[in-house]
């Protein structure tokens, strides 16, 4: 049976796209003229507001754009819903192999349906033969957004989260993928329907896709590719193993507890200025417990055992299970004090309540109103404002007490009766002896007395100031300059009369003087002359280091194709899997497994068979 990968394969993938200016729909690059009203249709490369793909989805707008294409705001046209959908952009849209991956994981991961993880609800091919997927839109902000904004959060509150994202990772491993790259960025905070806030999981599978694009566009092979959020990645994640059982459940409850720990510390385990640095902290560094790291925020030491225990370096030693780990939130959760189960608060609100020093209020059964006794001020915890927030902070800490006004009959609802006198209190003189608290509220306080030597040091600093901009700007011109010939000669190369030459692995590097070196491989010396001309075309382009490697394909072998080999067999059974049909990977596995040197085929397919039954049981319960 043919794929439905294969209609990517059509001439012309990487051209613009056409689009009627008045129905805003999308058609294959062979139409000129729109169907329905008989406009001239126009080419765009990119989607605008307003465009209708495939008959359902009209496109709102562009929320982000990552390496593996662009996520854009939608609304089904049929049901006036809103949703995500994400495109792949054409670096890696002609890449079969990748394609493939990209709608297993769609369809393994439409299976995950939990309250708790981002639903995945359609895929499909525009016009122009590009995959997309179509998901559940989240409006909110994820944990590493409120973290930069409010700090570390309250226990109960970072519990709960930590509890809901790992009920999404249960489910998940349930059927049999693991996430791969549990990050503060991939848990979105929203409120549900009945005000609460509510985590939701994103991008599952997305981790293996970004693996397959890293193939696409490098040529790497599957093999050790490490993929992944490094400040979150489990030690096994390093070592570069794969799915064969030695990347399971227990990564993502790592990365996971990495997370919980940076939530309620506002801190990460390990942390260094080197990639190598992050990766031996993960795989050799000790961890400093979380309530002695920040004894201020009250962290039970039942909850540091915990994260303590997720981010132990032997897997072995971890929650071994989604459904542990939520059971050990859980006594965490039922063993904090009653004073700390405080209300869910809205996304964007702070964790730290503000109370502000209020009157005493009159008592309904007093008729003579207290005299306040005036007493010295406590000296308050010093607490680092929370960013974004710095001029109401700095106004609270540079104010002068104010006393606040007695309330008047209409506002409080109390008989206005006379105060005794009061004698003043002795304020000591602001200006010059209170004591301040940083360098930065000296500048603020002292008085200002600009001199020669004033004026000089201001004049040095601006014009150091102006020659580091000037820099700046030289660097990120030459940079845009090198992007821009590094895009032109890959559009080139798109664009090849050479079918060929299209589908190459190709390399491009640009230095500063206009010099361009390419590298890879190509099949015949007339595409190794083709690619250097193109090169040569474009403006900018000085010279052309031609690094090319002419690499013809081997004649397939006479009288058919040969007996499949078990590496082969391993490879087909992992593609079935992924699809979710078990019987014919197991079929492929256990064909494999009569190669005594093939130790990963026996494995998978006790891997194969448990995943069958596992799926055989949940169809069970459903039924």
């Amino acid at each position: 049976m043919q794929s439905p990968i294969r209609r990517l394969d059509a001439p012309g993938q990487h051209d613009a796209m056409k689009y009627c200016p008045s129905c805003h729909r999308t058609y294959p690059n062979d139409y000129n003229v729109c169907p329905s009203d008989q406009t001239a249709l126009q080419s765009s490369r990119e989607f605008q507001p307003g465009m209708v793909i495939r008959n359902k989805y009209e496109i709102l707008g562009q929320i982000g754009v990552g390496g593996m294409g662009a996520v854009y705001r939608g609304r089904h046209v049929t049901f006036n819903e809103l949703c995500a959908i994400k495109i792949v952009n054409d670096s890696i849209a002609g890449d079969s192999n990748f394609l493939q991956r990209f709608q297993t994981e769609a369809v393994v991961t439409r299976k995950l349906r939990h309250p708790n993880a981002v639903r995945v609800d359609d895929f499909d091919y525009t016009d122009d033969g590009r995959p997309f997927i179509v998901m559940e839109l989240v409006e909110g902000r994820n944990v590493g957004e409120v973290l930069q904004a409010q700090g570390p959060f309250l226990v109960p509150r970072a519990v709960r989260i930590a509890t809901q994202a790992a009920r999404a990772l249960g489910a998940a491993h349930k059927l049999g993928f693991v996430h791969r790259d549990i990050k503060p960025g991939n848990i979105i905070l929203t409120i549900d329907e009945q005000g609460q806030e509510i985590a939701k999981v994103l991008d599952f599978g997305i981790a293996k896709l970004r693996q397959a694009a890293g193939d696409a566009q490098s040529g790497m092979t599957m093999t050790g590719m490490v993929v992944g959020t490094p400040l979150y990645m489990s030690p096994e994640q390093f070592m570069g193993k794969k799915a064969a059982g030695e990347i399971d459940g227990r990564t993502d409850l790592y990365s996971l507890g990495v997370v919980l720990y940076q939530m309620v510390t506002a801190r990460l385990p390990f942390d260094g200025d080197t990639l190598y640095a992050v990766m031996m902290q993960h795989m050799e560094g000790n961890v400093r417990p979380p309530h002695e790291l920040t004894p201020e925020l009250g962290i039970p030491t039942s909850l540091s055992q915990l994260i303590l225990k997720a981010i132990d370096k032997s897997r072995d030693l971890r929650y071994q299970t989604a459904e542990e780990f939520i059971a050990a939130l859980d006594q965490v959760a039922g063993d904090l004090p009653a004073s700390q189960n405080i209300p869910t608060p809205s996304v964007g609100t702070s964790n730290v309540v503000a109370t502000p020093v209020a009157p005493s209020p009159v008592p309904r059964a007093s008729h003579v109103a207290p005299t306040p006794t005036p007493k010295p001020l406590a000296s308050p915890s010093i607490t680092a404002p929370p960013k974004g927030d710095s001029t109401a902070y700095a106004s609270v800490m540079l104010s002068p007490p104010v006393s606040p006004p007695p309330p008047t009959a209409s506002q409080s609802g109390f008989t206005a009766v006379p105060a005794q006198p009061v004698a003043p209190a002795v304020q000591t003189p602001l200006p010059d002896s209170r004591m301040v608290k940083s360098a930065a509220q000296h500048v603020f306080l002292q008085h200002r007395t600009f001199r020669l030597r004033n004026l000089i040091v201001l004049a040095l600093l601006s014009l150091a100031a102006i020659v580091v901009i000037g820099g700046l700007g030289y660097v990120k011109y030459r940079t845009l300059q090198r992007q821009r010939i590094e895009n032109a000669v890959l559009q080139g190369m798109q664009s090849a009369p050479s079918q060929t030459l299209r589908t190459a692995h190709l390399g491009v590097t640009v230095n500063d003087a206009g010099e361009v070196t390419l590298d890879g491989s190509v099949q015949n010396s007339e595409d190794l002359n083709t690619a250097a001309a193109l090169t040569a075309a474009v403006s900018g382009v000085n010279r052309v280091n031609n690094r090319l490697k002419v690499v013809q394909i081997p004649p397939p072998p006479p009288g058919g194709s040969t007996q499949e080999s078990s590496d082969s067999l391993v490879n087909r059974g992992m593609g079935l899997m992924d699809e979710g049909k078990y019987t014919e990977a197991i079929d492929c596995f256990t064909k494999a497994a009569n190669d005594p040197n093939n130790k990963t085929a026996r494995e998978l397919l006790e891997t194969a068979r448990r995943a069958q039954k596992t799926e055989e049981q949940l169809l069970k319960k459903r039924q």
